[in-house]
C-alpha cells in the first residue's frame, strides 16, 4: 500500500505506479465514489461526444457545392 498527502487545495497524487497500471494520463477524467470509507478511483471510459466541436471547419461550402463535387467525383470514376 502506498501512501499519498492531500494538498490544501484538496488535491491528491495519484502514485506513477498505478496511474501506469490503470493507463492514466495527464487531463484524463477518473470517477471517484466512496463507500464504507473506502475511495475508489475509476477511469473514465472516452467518449466520442467528448470531443464534440473540438474541431472547426476551416472552410465552408454549400450543399450545391457538396453535390457539385459528388457529382464530379461520380463522373471520374
Amino acid at each position: 500500500m502506498q501512501t499519498s498527502s492531500i494538498t490544501s487545495k484538496g488535491q491528491v497524487t495519484i502514485p506513477a505506479n498505478i496511474r501506469k497500471s490503470l493507463h492514466l494520463t495527464a487531463g484524463q477524467k477518473v470517477k471517484i465514489s466512496c463507500e464504507n470509507n473506502i475511495i475508489t478511483i475509476t477511469p473514465v471510459e472516452n467518449d466520442i461526444s467528448a470531443v464534440f466541436g473540438l474541431l472547426k471547419a476551416t472552410k465552408t461550402v454549400s450543399l450545391a457545392q457538396m453535390e457539385e463535387a459528388i457529382a464530379e467525383a461520380a463522373c471520374d470514376n
